[in-house]
């Protein structure tokens, strides 16, 4: 099936196209390279502990130190991260252990804050508190105290780099509300090779819902859908902790994210090509039954369920975004669409038809692919549906969308959902 290129306006009762690099009810978390403070920003993924940062085996002793110890006094001190120490992950602790004496003060400087910490019950190990910055120099000076004196010195380490930082976003605002199809997705600034790692870090709660699976569409984006609809009128919580998570490839997650976003009642449209109708439904109650007009034989109206992505009062539909000139056979002037939802990232729309074509809804099918309403069953549509709700189409003689044009997520089976080698009608 030939579909337009995302970021194209679609046709006039066809398809138009938008850059739905977040919809309207989108995500609020963008792919930035930014630092993630001390124990401040929320996180996202993962990151494995690098040599560089591990236990007592890759510890330095404070013959490094540039201080100079004390001749009476110098105690074994292990420092970890070792002295020199690149790419530490922000969210493994900084320790300081004597094997003689004790901690008596320890200042690690460099950050925009200073680090706290603890000493242990016995006073020979010093233990940082909370998370460093990441893309930062450290400095540790440390005083030990003895009978013999005291022995004072330092050691130096580096956080991952902001080249090394992984952001991520995902496709749902805190306290929005979204139709009970709504799948979720979260996007990453990175490359993810460890995803059964990221997938343990991830949980979804609440919705009404039995757990639901991942789907992984490419190593930087994946999906989340229960095996069936969120319940009406609930409640949804993401939590994706993957602060200090290693994605692969040295990559790591900066920040933790909590979004808790609202079901709404349950819509649902289904259209027939074979009648040249759609019924609405709202908690499983028809309440109308409107006539269409849907793709023409050149541009037929793909099938299965689709997912509102975004929805507008008014949308400019330009027929050169599907690659036609005037004089074409399917040129149109470009125009406004009104009452307007859309259903793919290629251009599929539920919307007003023209005037021209009131005399064909329920008659014929001549849009490039949208599904065509009269006027007063396209505002009742509009004010009725939001996005997160399904709009299922049957019997165009054509195949699914794409499951990753829009969200075609429930054109999966269940069995099959995490197994992105099975191919359905698409």
């Amino acid at each position: 099936m030939t579909e337009p290129t995302p970021k194209n306006h679609g046709s006039g009762f066809g398809r138009a196209t938008h850059d739905r690099t977040a919809h309207n009810d989108g995500a609020s978390f963008g792919l930035t390279r930014r630092r993630a403070l001390a124990g401040g920003a929320l996180g996202v993924f993962s990151a494995a502990v690098l040599s560089a940062c591990s236990g007592n085996e890759q510890a330095s002793k404070d013959s490094s130190a540039s201080a100079s110890p004390s001749k009476t006094f110098s105690p074994q001190v292990t420092v970890t991260p070792e002295a020199n120490a690149k790419e530490v992950n922000p969210v493994v602790p900084v320790s300081v252990t004597t094997a003689e004496g004790r901690m008596s003060e320890v200042k690690i400087s460099g950050g925009k804050d200073d680090v706290k910490g603890h000493v242990s019950e016995d006073g020979k190990t010093w233990t940082s508190d909370g998370n460093l910055e990441f893309d930062t120099n450290y400095t540790i000076k440390y005083t030990v105290t003895g009978d013999k004196g005291e022995h004072q010195s330092q050691s130096s380490f580096a956080t991952v780099v902001a080249a090394n930082e992984a952001d991520a976003k995902i496709n749902v605002q805190e306290g929005k509300t979204y139709g009970t199809g709504q799948v979720i997705q979260i996007d990453f600034s990175e490359p993810v090779t460890n995803k059964d790692d990221i997938e343990k870090s991830i949980t979804v709660t609440g919705g009404g819902a039995a757990p639901g699976l991942f789907r992984w569409y490419s190593d930087t984006m994946v999906r989340y859908r229960p095996q069936d609809l969120w319940a009406p009128n609930s409640e949804v919580t993401i939590e994706a902790n993957i602060l200090g998570k290693d994605l692969g490839n040295g990559q790591i997650g900066n920040q933790n994210y909590k979004v808790t976003f609202k079901i709404g009642e349950k819509h649902y449209a289904f259209v027939d090509n074979n009648t040249k109708s759609m019924k609405m439904y709202v908690n499983d109650n028809m309440v109308r039954e409107a006539p269409v007009t849907l793709g023409s034989k050149d541009w037929p109206s793909v099938t299965g369920k689709l997912v509102i992505l975004e929805q507008a009062k008014k949308y400019k539909f330009d027929a050169k975004t599907l690659g036609l000139k005037k004089g074409d056979e399917h040129w149109y002037e470009p125009f406004e669409a009104t009452n307007t939802s859309r259903l793919t990232d290629s251009g599929a729309f539920v919307h007003q038809a023209e005037p021209s074509a009131y005399n064909v809804v329920g008659v014929a099918n001549i849009s490039h692919g949208c599904i065509g309403l009269l006027p007063d069953d396209a505002e009742f549509f509009y004010d009725t549906f939001e996005v997160g709700d399904i709009v299922e189409t049957q019997n165009t003689d054509y195949g699914q969308a794409n499951p990753d044009n829009g969200y075609g997520d429930w054109n999966i089976p269940w069995e099959h959902y995490t197994d992105t080698s099975w191919h359905g009608n698409w």
